[in-house]
């Protein structure tokens, strides 16, 4: 009998040496290395920690109270088993992907059920921070979610006593870009006409584990956007690209919705991905969204302002990325009527082509306030045009005072062609070719003479008077005709005298 006691006072003997049992009132800490300053950190106790060995890796689990129905759950007991002693048992894979997803899910469900972090950064004392480093102290024994409001999952870890984590900081980015339709490339700025249809692409740049990814687009009032993908308009693509390089495309209603009003702020339009989507986002992956808008008549033009279009991303809880900004220039034209002396003069009309010779006119309108019957003059009181959309129906360009002003033009080259010339002035005979290059041609006047600028300046000459029968002229030639004439006569009768005197 004493041989079976003392028997089976070395086996208590071997497990307590293996297993280490603790007192119900030990506690133990979790400290996150490289928190962020405006990044709310928060824990989750899942599960409760019996006991544990970390030389073999013993650990011994049950799920913690506030978690009781989650693990009851078929999307938890894909990951955990529970035996008939209530021990826990986890049977999913091992991998960092495996893991995460489990993570992403619990705290999901925490959000949506109401289970509150043991611990917080918001609560006063609860995390301490010791230069790059917070440490939540006084938990109970256990495995712990830990979250942040980035939207970067910290992870999950146990407190055997104390846990030590590094924060994912790591945060999405964002690249805002506009198409030059001239060259096709993508980049900051572009050129193009009033009325033109502009295309942008913002390019989201993912980071590992953030979520609720929103895009805000705040486009000027210089722009016209219409979500119409039977028109081609609006969001028209968002493309995935993963680290690869593969490609492919997301589905609108299911992997994304675009928000067209009810906004907090200036957006003219929120693309919202779906919880779905976003979890499958990885490292590296970016997102390609593409979007168009119309360049409307209300445009700045020349290159002090630009018409500006800026998105920003917003992630996690309330977080977002610095926004970026592309901006669309679009250009004038002075047209100047001179006589040769370069005082400027009126009456002239013009209308613009596309070519030297027949082409395309490229039609304006004149330039009106948003009523459409106030009309926007230039510095000198005259009416100024602007470059027409496709469905209005052009004009003729009309010179006062010797000058007109046109805005709305992309960059390239253009023919003036005059189809009225000034009462007493020759037309031209052929169109006038000018540049536009990345600014206006404007032009400068001295006490109403053209004195320097590159507007396009157009010269007119006048031509004589003509004759005319029973005129002023008629009677000069006449009394010409008459002295010639008598002059004539003169001679004759002299030198039929001479005859006679010789004969």
């Amino acid at each position: 009998m004493k041989r079976i006691i003392s028997i089976a006072l070395a086996m208590l003997l071997a497990l307590s040496l293996t297993l280490t049992v603790f007192a119900a009132d030990e506690t133990g800490s979790i400290t996150i290395n490289g928190v962020s300053e405006d990044t709310t950190y928060s824990i989750y106790q899942l599960l409760d920690l019996e006991s544990y060995d970390k030389t073999s890796g013993a650990y011994s689990y049950k799920v913690n109270s506030a978690w009781t129905a989650y693990f009851a759950t078929d999307e938890a007991k894909a990951y955990i088993t529970i035996d008939e002693a209530g021990y826990v048992t986890w049977v999913a894979g091992e991998d960092d992907a495996t893991v995460a997803a489990f993570a992403q899910k619990a705290l999901a469900y925490a959000k949506a059920n109401g289970i509150d972090p043991v611990q917080t950064s918001d609560n006063e004392g609860e995390m301490v921070i010791t230069e790059n480093s917070g440490k939540f102290s006084d938990l109970p024994l256990g495995w712990y979610l830990v979250d942040s409001t980035a939207g970067a999952l910290c992870g999950l870890t146990t407190t055997d006593p104390n846990a030590s984590i590094n924060a994912k900081n790591h945060t999405p980015t964002l690249d805002k870009q506009v198409q030059e339709d001239l060259t096709g490339m993508w980049g900051d700025t572009n050129t193009a006409d009033i009325g033109q249809i502009v295309n942008f692409m913002t390019i989201i740049h993912v980071a590992a584990g953030v979520e609720n990814y929103v895009l805000h687009d705040v486009m000027s009032d210089n722009f016209n956007f219409v979500h119409d993908l039977d028109e081609g308009r609006g969001v028209t693509e968002i493309k995935l690209v993963n680290s690869q390089g593969a490609e492919s495309t997301l589905s609108i209603g299911t992997d994304y919705t675009v928000k067209l009003d009810g906004f907090e702020d200036d957006c003219t339009f929120e693309v919202v991905f779906s919880e779905e989507f976003v979890k499958t986002l990885k490292a590296n992956d970016r997102l390609l969204v593409y979007y168009n808008a119309m360049l409307n008549r209300h445009a700045e033009y020349g290159t002090n302002n630009g018409n500006p279009n800026e998105a920003f991303l917003e992630y996690g809880e309330e977080h977002y990325t610095t926004h970026d900004k592309t901006n669309t220039y679009t250009f004038s034209v002075d047209i100047i009527k001179t006589d040769s002396t370069n005082k400027l003069i009126d009456g002239a009309e013009f209308r613009i082509y596309d070519a030297a010779v027949g082409g395309n006119e490229i039609h304006v309108v004149p330039l009106m306030e948003a009523d459409d019957e106030t009309p926007i003059l230039d510095a000198d009181g005259n009416q100024m045009y602007r470059r027409a959309r496709a469905d209005e129906e052009g004009v003729a360009i009309k010179v006062v005072d010797g000058k007109v002003t046109v805005i709305g033009f992309d960059n390239g080259v253009y023919y003036l062609e005059e189809t009225v010339a000034p009462a007493g002035y020759n037309k031209l005979t052929a169109r006038k070719e000018f540049t536009i290059a990345d600014a206006n041609l404007d032009s400068v006047f001295n006490d109403g003479i053209y004195s320097t600028g590159s507007g396009v300046h157009v010269v007119n000459k006048t031509g004589s008077m003509l004759p005319e029968t029973g005129a002023g002229g008629t009677v000069i030639f006449v009394v010409v005709g008459v002295v010639l004439a008598l002059g004539t006569g003169v001679v004759l009768v002299t030198k039929k005298r001479m005859s006679m005197i010789v004969d």
